[in-house]
C-alpha cells in the first residue's frame, strides 16, 4: 500500500497524525475531569477510575482483533469505522445523566480509539519504510505529548467554562470531520485487505478476561466491596485470559499466530511497553487527583501543570533520530532510568508541596522517559511485523499499551485507596493526610516497577556483550 503522491503522502500523515492527537487528548482529557465527573454523578472513591478503565479496557482489549480485521477486511475501512464508533460514544458521554450510561458510553469510545488506533499504526508499518517509518513514529509520539497538553489543559479549560460535558462533544465534533476527511484522503490508496478468517470467540475472551481482572483489581481498594465477588472476578478474568491463550495455540486463524510467540523481539518489545505504560498512565491520573485534592488545585491550574511535561514529550519525540543512534536497549534503558527517577522524586511530595520545587522536576523526567519508551518499543516491533501481519503487530503493540495502562491504573488507585483506609481510624474515611500518604506509595510503587525493568534492560545489555551489540536503527 502506497501513496500515488506526494500529496497523497502528506495527506494520509496528517490524517493519521490528527487522529492520534484526538485519541490521546480522549485519553487523557479525562485525568482532569475525573473529579468533576465523580462528584455530580455520584461515583465512589474507587469506582471513578471506572471513568477511565471503561475506556481503557475495552480499547485494550478490542485492539488485538481490530488490528486483525484491518488485516482481513481492509485498514482504510476499519479506520473509518473507528472514527465512527468513537463519535457515537462520545455523544453517550456527553448526555450521561448516571455512572453507569458515562461508562457505557466511555465503553463505545474505547471500541472506537482501538478500531482507529490499530488500523492507524497498520497504515503505518505497512507505507513507510526505513527512516520514513522513524519519523512517522516519532510524529506520533509528538501528537502523543501535543495530545496530552491539549487534553489536561483543555479538560480543565473547557469544564471551567463550559462544564465537563463540553469535552466530550468536541470529541464528537472533530471525528466526524476526520471521518469525511478521510474519503478524500484513501480514496488515493488500496484498501489493503486480505482473504481470511478473524476469531471473534478469541478477541471476546480477551475483551472479558482483561475487564474481569481489572475489575477485581480496583474493588480491592473499595472498603465495602464483597470479598468473595471480587476474587470471582479475579480468578474468572485469568481463566479467561488463560482460555484466549489456549486457543490461539490451538486455532490455525487465532487471532496471534502461534509462531508469533516464538518471536523472541516482538515479545520483548510487548513486555517493556507494557511496563511503561504500566508506570506511567497512572501518574497522570493520580497526580491530578493530588493537586486537586491535596493542593486544591482547579480543574485548570491542575490541567495547565502538566503542560511542560508534554512540552519534553514533544521535544524529545521529534529528535528520535539523535537518541536512536546509540541503540535500542540503550536507550530502552534510558528511558526506564528517567520514568525511575521521576517518579521515586514524586513519592516524596507532600501536604505542603510547591509545584515549581516538587512537582515539575520528576514530571518533567518522566516526560523525557516516556516517548523514548514509546518509539523503541514501536520500532523493535516493527522489526518484526511480517507482510500482510501489520495489523496484527500493531495490535499486539497497543493492546500491551493498554493492557499495562489498565491494570497500572487499577492496581496503583487500589493501593493508594487500601493504604489510606489502612491508615485512617476504623470505620472513618481518610482525611487529607491518608489520601496523601496513598498516593506517595502509588507513586513509589511505579517508581520500583521502573527500577526492576531498567535493571533487567541493563542485565540483558551485558549478557549481550559479547553478541551481535547493538540493533541496527536504519534497516526495518
Amino acid at each position: 500500500m502506497s501513496p500515488n503522491t506526494a500529496q497523497s503522502f502528506k495527506g494520509l500523515m496528517f490524517l493519521l497524525a490528527t487522529t492520534q492527537l484526538l485519541l490521546i487528548v480522549d485519553a487523557s482529557i479525562i485525568n482532569v475531569i475525573v473529579p468533576t465527573i465523580a462528584g455530580e454523578l455520584r461515583f465512589s472513591e474507587a469506582g471513578q477510575s471506572w471513568i477511565a478503565n471503561a475506556y481503557l479496557t475495552v480499547f485494550g482489549g478490542a485492539l488485538l482483533a481490530s488490528g486483525r480485521m484491518a488485516d482481513i477486511l481492509g485498514r482504510t475501512r476499519i479506520f473509518q469505522a473507528g472514527l465512527f464508533v468513537l463519535a457515537i460514544g462520545s455523544a453517550v458521554s456527553a448526555m450521561a445523566s448516571t455512572p453507569e450510561l458515562l461508562i457505557a458510553g466511555r465503553a463505545i469510545q474505547g471500541l472506537g480509539s482501538a478500531l482507529s488506533a490499530a488500523a492507524s499504526l497498520a497504515l503505518i508499518l505497512a507505507t513507510f519504510e526505513g527512516e520514513q517509518r522513524y519519523k512517522a513514529l516519532g510524529l506520533m509520539a509528538a501528537m502523543g505529548g501535543l495530545g496530552g497538553a491539549l487534553g489536561t489543559f483543555l479538560g480543565g479549560a473547557l469544564t471551567a467554562w463550559f462544564g465537563w460535558r463540553s469535552t466530550f462533544w468536541i470529541s464528537v465534533l472533530i471525528p466526524a470531520l476526520l471521518l469525511l476527511y478521510s474519503f478524500l484522503v484513501f480514496s488515493k490508496f488500496d484498501k489493503g485487505g486480505n482473504q481470511g478468517r478473524a476469531d471473534g470467540l478469541g478477541g471476546l475472551l480477551l475483551i472479558g478476561g482483561q475487564t474481569l481482572l481489572a475489575w477485581g483489581i480496583v474493588q480491592f481498594g473499595e472498603p465495602s466491596s464483597n470479598i468473595r465477588a471480587l476474587w470471582f472476578a479475579v480468578i474468572a478474568g485469568m481463566a479467561l485470559l488463560g482460555g484466549f491463550l489456549f486457543r490461539q495455540k490451538a486455532i490455525p486463524h487465532g487471532l496471534i499466530p502461534p509462531a508469533t510467540w516464538r518471536n523472541s523481539g516482538l515479545m520483548e518489545a510487548l513486555l517493556y511497553t507494557g511496563i511503561g505504560q504500566l508506570v506511567i498512565f497512572p501518574m497522570f491520573f493520580i497526580g491530578n487527583l493530588y493537586l486537586q485534592s491535596i493542593l486544591n488545585f482547579s480543574p485548570l491550574a491542575s490541567g495547565s501543570a502538566f503542560l511542560p511535561l508534554c512540552g519534553i514529550v514533544i521535544l524529545t519525540a521529534t529528535n528520535a533520530g539523535r537518541w536512536l543512534r546509540y541503540g535500542a536497549r540503550e536507550s530502552l534503558t534510558a528511558g526506564f532510568a528517567l520514568v525511575t527517577v521521576g517518579l521515586t522524586w514524586l513519592s516524596l511530595a507532600g501536604m505542603n508541596s510547591v509545584y515549581w520545587l516538587d512537582i515539575l522536576g520528576p514530571t518533567l523526567l518522566v516526560g523525557a522517559g516516556l516517548p523514548v519508551i514509546a518509539i523503541t518499543t514501536n520500532i523493535l516491533g516493527a522489526q518484526s511485523a511480517k507482510i500482510g501481519e501489520e495489523g496484527l503487530t500493531s495490535g499486539l503493540l497497543n493492546t500491551f499499551q493498554q493492557f499495562g495502562a489498565v491494570i497500572g491504573l487499577a492496581a496503583m488507585i487500589s493501593t493508594a485507596n487500601f493504604y489510606a483506609a489502612h491508615l485512617a481510624d476504623t470505620g472513618q474515611t481518610p482525611a487529607a493526610t491518608e489520601l496523601m500518604k496513598g498516593y506517595k506509595m502509588s507513586f513509589l510503587l511505579g517508581g520500583v516497577v521502573a527500577a526492576l525493568a531498567t535493571a533487567c534492560l541493563l542485565i540483558s545489555m551485558i549478557l549481550r556483550r559479547g553478541g551481535a551489540g547493538r540493533e541496527p536503527m536504519t534497516k526495518c
